[in-house]
């Protein structure tokens, strides 16, 4: 049977979010469209209104940016799971591709090392890390997630740079950042493993001055994850672990502990900005940013130098990216959605609910952190020019904010 039409705009529309009143989303606004006659994916729909009824200022042809890690598939394995997006799942990312990593307690991921430079959100529990660098001097760090309202840990490994993960009795759930989003291609991951089950043995006993007879146990498949025969010291207890290092230690951490940095705080909430210019130095391939939006607040119109890739940590949101040429295309965001807006593409994110916070991250394939502020550019132009061109009274335009605000309210 066919459903009633209504219009899921109440006049003026101002491009927001369409409301259907509760029922099923229909593909219907201002008097244009039509219900579905046939079946949807309401669900779907519903968590995409934005693809069904869009705001007036969507136009042109701009492709899809947005991705769910629920949409992933997950590969299951004794002691956790893992997850990715890549370049097959949202080809405008080309930089960046990610992944969700789940490890049981006291569990680890195989020893590897990477083309590519690895960057980790801690999104639960506890960990511990440990890797070398070129010279030989070795490094090893707890890591934590967040708790009692703290931030968590984030980490950063160079291409090449050979690391172990395990997790602690907590066990741990980590975002994965690799800078190329072509991640799946051969030649980009590296496990132990897999490398010794595919030398000669006798090559293997020579390289480590062992008899044969004691490899004999090496996996003949790498085991991705694998669990732990004798648990670890306990959080806190990372240098009990820690071997004698004749060479010394890193003079440059892998970890960066978000929760001992300073908020930038801004109008409508507040960001926490990482990389190697100004407080992250290992971190020469990604440039990061934390970013806590109030209730209703708005993170500000702005883009950027590189492509933007983020991740949705908690809340709703809602963003509408402009390529240029008269093209624009809204989307909605729910926690574990991933996104990228490609370099330059103006856009906003705004949070949607009016009780709850939006916390995402936003990550770049870049030595610095680089935006640029729509409001703080119009403040500091000749002012006559601005008003030309947007047909605004002076005295508007001399209110607007001369400082980057990144977030209003």
């Amino acid at each position: 049977m066919k459903r009633s039409k209504r219009d899921s705009i109440t006049p003026p529309d101002v491009g927001q979010v369409a409301d259907f009143g509760g029922q099923d989303p229909e593909p219907i606004r201002n008097g244009n469209g039509d219900t579905f006659d046939a079946n949807s994916n309401h669900e779907i729909d519903a968590q995409n209104p934005d693809n069904v009824a869009a705001p007036p200022t969507d136009a042109g042809t701009v492709p899809n940016l947005k991705w769910s890690m629920s949409l992933s598939h997950t590969r299951l394995l004794k002691g956790g799971w893992v997850r990715e997006q890549t370049i097959t799942d949202l080809p405008p990312s080309k930089d960046i591709a990610a992944a969700e990593i789940r490890l049981s307690p006291n569990a680890y991921r195989e020893l590897h090392w990477h083309r590519v430079a690895e960057w980790g959100y801690i999104l639960n529990g506890t960990g511990r890390i440990s890797a070398i660098d070129d010279s030989g001097r070795s490094y090893i760090s707890d890591i934590k997630g967040p708790s009692n309202g703290s931030d968590p840990d984030i980490y950063y490994f160079p291409p090449g740079v050979p690391h172990s993960i395990q997790a602690l009795d907590q066990g741990l759930e980590i975002l994965l950042i690799f800078t190329d989003g072509n991640f799946d291609a051969s030649g980009t991951t590296f496990m132990l493993s897999d490398w010794l089950a595919h030398t000669p043995l006798e090559i293997v006993a020579q390289n480590f001055g062992v008899n044969t007879s004691v490899l004999g146990g090496i996996p003949q498949k790498d085991p991705y994850i694998l669990e732990s025969t004798v648990p670890p010291p306990p959080f806190g207890h990372a240098a009990d672990q820690a071997v004698s290092d004749p060479n010394g230690n890193t003079p440059m951490p892998f970890v960066f502990h978000l929760d001992q940095q300073e908020k930038k705080n801004a109008p409508g909430g507040w960001v926490k900005i990482q990389d190697s210019v100004t407080n992250f130095p290992v971190s020469k391939l990604l440039a990061s940013a934390l970013v806590f939006v109030e209730p209703n607040g708005l993170r500000e119109l702005h883009w950027h130098v590189n492509d933007e890739w983020l991740y949705i940590i908690s809340g709703h949101a809602r963003a509408t990216a402009f390529p240029g040429g008269s093209s624009a295309r809204t989307f909605d965001f729910q926690p574990g959605d991933t996104a990228v807006f490609p370099v330059s593409y103006g856009h906003y994110i705004k949070n949607l609910s009016p009780t709850e916070p939006l916390i995402y991250l936003e990550l770049f394939k870049a030595e610095k952190f680089v935006d640029f502020s729509a409001t703080q550019w119009l403040s500091l132009v000749p002012r006559q020019v601005v008003a030309d061109l947007l047909k605004l009274p002076i005295d508007v335009i001399e209110g607007f904010v001369k400082e980057k605000q990144y977030i209003v309210a």
